[in-house]
């Protein structure tokens, strides 16, 4: 019989199936909050890095990278199909920024 609170049985043992353990641990139907928790804190500091240049650019280019980061870890299945739709939708949105800012210098 297994008391292990946080069972860590694994079939291969791969980095890919350890993340996905570990997601399933803050899993409470949703899906767990490791691949969100991945997508805010690489945008947010694409942000804050970026942002003493322009804020404007600095948002299209991180709504950018974190919407193409948020279709990465889904095939990954770290976020569900919401979070994919939010970071597609950030995607569009950083598109839509960057086209902005590139039509001024023409």
């Amino acid at each position: 019989m297994n008391t292990d609170v946080f069972d860590f049985t694994m079939v291969n043992g791969t980095l890919t199936e350890f993340l996905q353990k570990i997601d399933s641990f803050t899993d409470v139907g949703q899906g767990g909050v490791l691949g969100i928790f991945i997508m805010i804190v690489v945008g947010g500091t694409l942000y804050f890095m970026m942002s003493r240049f322009n804020r404007k650019d600095a948002f299209g280019v991180s709504a950018f990278i974190t919407g193409v980061l948020g279709i990465l870890l889904r095939i990954l299945s770290l976020v569900n199909d919401y979070v994919l739709w939010i970071g597609i939708a950030l995607m569009i949105i950083g598109i839509y920024f960057i086209h902005e800012e590139a039509s001024n210098y023409e």
